[in-house]
């Protein structure tokens, strides 16, 4: 690289639109901190108290130290320009009381159905010891006891109970009355949502698309929301807020997985109805608006744009558990493909390869429309709607 190439327009606009790459190594308190900063000291107690719990969890999927997760999430935070210390404090503690209560149920061998009263009154328990710690060095170091309260609401929100679907976990996020504490918890989300998806490397292709997923629904009610906050042609793509830059890292983290899950899928010998599957979501996009019907079906349909009628539907029947749906969707997909491409005699592992592939394809290119146009937002997919159906999700009484 020639020698002040960085300096140039075209690098620095390089660095506005680069994905971020997660850090795989712990890195010491005082790379967060921030220097001279009047919750410092409460910080770095946080970061040795959450290091100290952490040691005791089992190692990422991905074989990493778990501590490095909510390092990310804070690294990611001050990436998009997030200074507000109560902010990087809850996003240090954000897994914490879910981590412990995961910990909990599995050295006590219970389950989330059965259990959920003795696994609620743990959680408690977790909660008052956690509360009581903050607080006590709060007024101790003589820092407000108001910063403690704010950290407390914003890790009750970001928290799921083990009873609780995933909508009606991320829905008391986007539900919440009160809006500062909601986008300092959108902010924590989506830089935990930007690490989580840039950690698939153990998931075959079928648990990588469901964790997309989960991104999906993030990011499309963040859209929703910053629509609501900035008006209906909010721009995103041009990150000045760092609610937005957040929500650009993660649509882009999120392709990017995507893109990966659909590079797997075509490596199992589909080449040859690649192009067919590509035209027929293209047909399916501008000649139906496809990219605002990806919730509904057409069981008559039998031209191909009927693999991507659903899609959302599908993965939603999935978050919910209604697994008599999904594997009816899927197997219903997969027939098609059976009778549609009879020609290939694809075997059974080929045709779930289709299905993934096109699946990623799809979805890929709905992030891609989140992403670039600002009126666009994914129809029916949004956590008012959705909750509903696993419990109603009331609005949060924060006061």
């Amino acid at each position: 690289m020639m020698v002040g190439s960085k300096q140039t327009p075209e690098y620095q606009t390089y660095k506005v639109l680069e994905h971020w790459r997660p850090q795989n190594q712990v890195l010491l308190s005082k790379k967060l901190a921030l220097p001279g900063k009047k919750l410092s000291p409460l910080m770095s107690y946080l970061y040795q108290r959450v290091k100290k719990e952490y040691a005791n969890f089992p190692r990422r999927k991905n074989d990493k130290e778990q501590f490095t997760h909510p390092l990310n999430v804070v690294l990611d935070l001050q990436k998009a320009g997030i200074n507000d210390e109560v902010t990087l404090c809850a996003g240090l503690v954000h897994d914490l009381v879910e981590e412990k209560v995961d910990v909990y149920k599995r050295q006590n061998k219970l389950s989330d159905t059965k259990d959920n009263k003795q696994l609620d009154k743990y959680e408690e328990e977790v909660w008052e010891e956690l509360d009581e710690e903050i607080s006590f060095f709060c007024k101790k170091n003589k820092i407000s006891l108001k910063v403690a309260k704010e950290i407390m609401l914003i890790l009750h929100l970001l928290t799921r109970h083990k009873r609780d679907f995933y909508y009606r976990s991320i829905s008391q996020i986007f539900t919440c009355a009160k809006d500062p504490y909601r986008e300092k918890a959108i902010q924590i989300k989506l830089s935990d949502r930007i690490h989580n998806i840039q950690s698939l490397e153990n998931y075959d292709e079928q648990e990588m698309l469901y964790q997309c997923f989960k991104n999906l629904f993030i990011i499309n009610n963040t859209k929703r929301y910053l629509q609501q906050k900035y008006g209906k042609n909010v721009n995103p793509n041009q990150g000045i807020r760092p609610t937005e830059k957040l929500f650009k890292k993660c649509c882009k983290a999120t392709y990017d997985a995507f893109w990966k899950v659909f590079m797997l899928s075509r490596d199992k010998g589909i080449f040859e109805i690649e192009s067919m599957i590509h035209l027929a979501f293209k047909k399916f996009a501008w000649e139906r608006g496809g990219l605002w019907q990806v919730t509904e079906i057409d069981p008559k349909e039998t031209h191909p744009i009927r693999l991507f009628q659903g899609i959302v539907k599908k993965y939603d029947a999935r978050l919910h558990h209604e697994w008599d749906v999904y594997e009816r969707m899927k197997k219903s997909e997969i027939e098609y493909c059976k009778r549609f491409f009879a020609d290939y005699n694809f075997s059974p592992k080929q045709l779930e390869a289709i299905i993934d592939y096109k699946d990623a394809y799809a979805m890929k290119e709905v992030v891609a429309k989140l992403l670039y146009d600002p009126k666009y937002v994914v129809e029916s997919f949004g956590c008012s709607t959705l909750c509903k159906r696993s419990m109603i999700c009331m609005s949060c009484d924060l006061k």
